[in-house]
C-alpha cells in the first residue's frame, strides 16, 4: 500500500494536458471547411452550399469531442488521483480524440462518393473507440480507488453510465452498415444522453427503490 500511495500523483498536469488536446483537435475541425472562390452567376450561398457534407461532418466531429471533454471533465471532478497506468489509458484515449479530426475529414470528402459508406463506418468505429477508452479510464481509476470522497451510489451510477456508453458507441458501429439515417438518429441519442452526464446520474439515483 505504501508504494502504491508513493506511486500516485495528483491529476491536474492529466488534465492540463488533456484539454490540451481536446482543444487543438477541436481546432483542426474547422481546416476542412474552404472558403469558397467567386464565380461569376453564382450567388455565395449557393456557392456556400456546395460546402454541406463538410459542415454536417463539423458539426458531428465537433459534438463528438465535445461530448467526450464534458464526460472527462465530469469524470475528473470524481478522480482525484492518478498513477502512470492511468496516464497511459488516459492517453490512448487522446490518441482517438486525436485522430477524429482525420476520421471527420474522411467523412467530409467521401460522404457523397462511393466510399460514403466506408467513411461512415470508419468514424463510427472511431466513435466506438472513443467510448472504449472513456469506459476504460473511469472503470480502471474507479477500481484502483481513486475515486474515494465520493459515495458508493453515485461511482456505481456513474460506471453503469460509462459501460453502456462502450455498448451504445458498439451498437452504433453496427447500425452504420445497414443504416445512416438509424446512424445519425443513434448518434444524437448518445449526444442527448451524455452531454450532461451528472443529471443521467441524478436521474439513476433518484429511480432507485
Amino acid at each position: 500500500m505504501a508504494d502504491q500511495a508513493a506511486n500516485t500523483r495528483g491529476t491536474e498536469r492529466l488534465e492540463a494536458f488533456s484539454d490540451g488536446v481536446f482543444a487543438i483537435a477541436i481546432t483542426l475541425l474547422i481546416l476542412d471547411i474552404h472558403v469558397p472562390d467567386f464565380k461569376e452567376n453564382e450567388t455565395l450561398m449557393h456557392s456556400l452550399s456546395h460546402e454541406w457534407p463538410s459542415i454536417i461532418a463539423l458539426l458531428i466531429g465537433f459534438f463528438t469531442i465535445l461530448i467526450c471533454w464534458i464526460n472527462h471533465h465530469y469524470m475528473f471532478t470524481m478522480i482525484r488521483q492518478s498513477n502512470s497506468k492511468l496516464l497511459f489509458i488516459n492517453g490512448f484515449k487522446l490518441l482517438i480524440v486525436t485522430i477524429t479530426p482525420f476520421a471527420t475529414a474522411l467523412l467530409s470528402r467521401h460522404m457523397e462518393t462511393g466510399w460514403g459508406p466506408s467513411a461512415i463506418t470508419t468514424y463510427a468505429f472511431n466513435f466506438a473507440l472513443m467510448g472504449i477508452a472513456m469506459t476504460c479510464v473511469w472503470c480502471y481509476a474507479h477500481f484502483m480507488g481513486f475515486t474515494k470522497g465520493t459515495s458508493t451510489e453515485v461511482l456505481t451510477a456513474t460506471t453503469r453510465l460509462y459501460i453502456f456508453a462502450s455498448l451504445f458507441s458498439i451498437t452504433i458501429v453496427i447500425v452504420s452498415y445497414f443504416s445512416i439515417a438509424a446512424w445519425l438518429i443513434l448518434f444524437f441519442i448518445m449526444f442527448l444522453i451524455f452531454v450532461f452526464p451528472e443529471k443521467i446520474v441524478a436521474w439513476q439515483l433518484e429511480r432507485r427503490p
